[in-house]
């Protein structure tokens, strides 16, 4: 497939290396241009998963830049800091990193980007409603795939937990980087999409998210299918879970 092809050589090609102003590297963005870009003026920065230990850059980042591209949008993935490359427990550097990126996306992309999004898996799903749900980032949308969404010992992942916070986190940072307790009035539209015998990230997690969202009176569109492993992605093979008709309709309708 072209566009697959495209997506695939494009994964090689890195920005300039030198730091930003914003302190941000932009070695850790790769760029995906849409190879016909669709002129709505979207963006995205695709946040793959991996448990705050490794980043899913093949599976989960180029199954989303191949779709992304395939639609005529812009993406960027973010290759942040995890335990693999940096040491833990990691807070802050991740949600520094996703807001660097944000800020030098928008720097570099003013003519193109009118309206950016964020999309993550996992680990990565954690990072992204946490950086969706913070106004500075001044996002425009959230897209999370079976995201980690809090913090609670009761219902988190325990790698993602201890690797961004470490074995016995203060309430208090435990409570400020569960994303269900920071959704405001002012939250963009957010996707998610989980699904409910997932056995490595408990759906409590989307599901205390949404109820969050329902009650700030926050626009959302949620999927939760009753079957499917943790990280199958967009299961673009896999005709009984694949959830890409679903995105489509919030990339269209919703932002």
């Amino acid at each position: 497939m072209r566009v697959a092809a495209v997506a695939a050589s494009l994964w090689l090609t890195m920005v300039a290396a030198r730091p930003h102003d914003n302190g941000f590297e932009p070695a850790k963005l790769a760029y995906y241009p849409a190879p016909e870009n669709n002129g709505l003026g979207v963006g995205v920065l695709v946040v793959p998963g991996g448990g705050y230990s490794h980043v899913s850059l093949d599976r989960e980042g180029r199954n989303s830049t191949t779709y992304l591209n395939a639609k005529g949008y812009d993406a960027w993935v973010l290759n942040y800091s995890v335990a693999e490359t940096a040491p833990t427990p990691l807070y802050p550097v991740p949600l520094e990193e996703a807001l660097g990126a944000i800020r030098y996306i928008r720097g570099q992309n003013k003519a193109k980007v009118e309206k950016l999004g964020i999309w993550g898996y996992s680990a990565g799903g954690h990072l992204a409603a946490i950086t969706v749900t913070n106004p500075d980032a001044d996002l425009d949308f959230g897209i999370l795939t079976y995201p980690v969404i809090s913090m609670d010992a009761a219902i988190t992942h325990e790698g993602s937990r201890v690797n961004l916070l470490g074995d016995n986190p203060p309430r208090g940072l435990v409570e400020r980087m569960s994303a269900e307790n920071r959704v405001t009035s002012h939250t963009p539209p957010i996707f998610v999409y989980h699904s409910a015998n997932d056995a490595t990230v408990p759906v409590e997690n989307t599901l205390r998210f949404v109820n969050a969202l329902t009650v700030k009176s926050r626009p959302y569109q949620a999927l939760i299918l009753p079957d499917g492993a943790h990280g199958i992605a967009l299961a673009l093979d896999d005709p009984q879970r694949n959830w890409s008709s679903e995105l489509d309709r919030f990339l269209t309708y919703s932002i």
